[in-house]
């Protein structure tokens, strides 16, 4: 592993080592980062077969009887905020798929447990939402940082995105439901475990 940090600073470096990881781990097609050095990817650029090898590789002990459907995590990640083009909020740590009931919730003006951490405080007014990315959960810090240690959006602007969003969801809820069809996984509703479910936001 890289011992040069933050990743985005270093991500020729870390770009490699991911790449090797992969390798290693079986994964067939190259994997292009969303952003330099980091681990994550859009969904629509992950391959039929590194998906493949993700999905049964992550329901492995689940299928295995190791773990009940409540213990099962939806894939890891969750979602890039960006204003006008621009990157303002990246995925924390223990981030998923499953995060979009917390973007769902803020964009309707409720406040809202969230997966990931460092959360960001949230403030409300009539139209519109602050997040507040000044206190440093239990001394962590936001990766990467954000420009701004405040940024307000529009509600109903979070709200399109949101829909958008789940649009895309959706789609990629065939795509892992075609998989479990083809490799016979027999996992009821994998869609909804993969993407939706998340015993904490109940």
């Amino acid at each position: 592993m890289p011992e040069k940090y933050p990743y985005w600073e270093n991500s020729e470096l870390w770009d490699k080592y991911h790449e090797e990881s992969y390798l290693r781990a079986g994964f067939k097609d190259k994997l292009t980062p969303y952003l330099p050095g980091s681990s994550l990817y859009q969904l629509c650029d992950v391959s039929e077969s590194n998906l493949t090898k993700l999905v049964k590789d992550h329901t492995q002990d689940f299928r295995d009887g190791k773990y009940d459907r409540p213990q099962v995590s939806a894939l890891f990640g969750g979602y890039v905020l960006k204003v006008n083009g621009q990157e303002k909020f990246f995925p924390q740590c223990c981030g998923g798929l499953a995060d979009i009931e917390y973007w769902e919730r803020i964009s309707k003006g409720s406040q809202s447990y969230y997966e990931g951490h460092p959360a960001p405080q949230i403030e409300f007014s009539q139209n519109s939402l602050t997040l507040d990315f000044s206190v440093e959960e239990f001394d962590e810090p936001f990766q990467p940082p954000p420009p701004a240690t405040r940024l307000t959006i529009d509600l109903q602007a979070l709200r399109n995105a949101v829909e958008k969003t789940k649009a895309e969801l959706l789609e990629f809820g065939k795509r892992l439901k075609k998989i479990n069809q083809e490799e016979k996984l027999e996992i009821q509703n994998i869609d909804g475990l993969l993407i939706w479910e998340n015993t904490n936001y109940k």
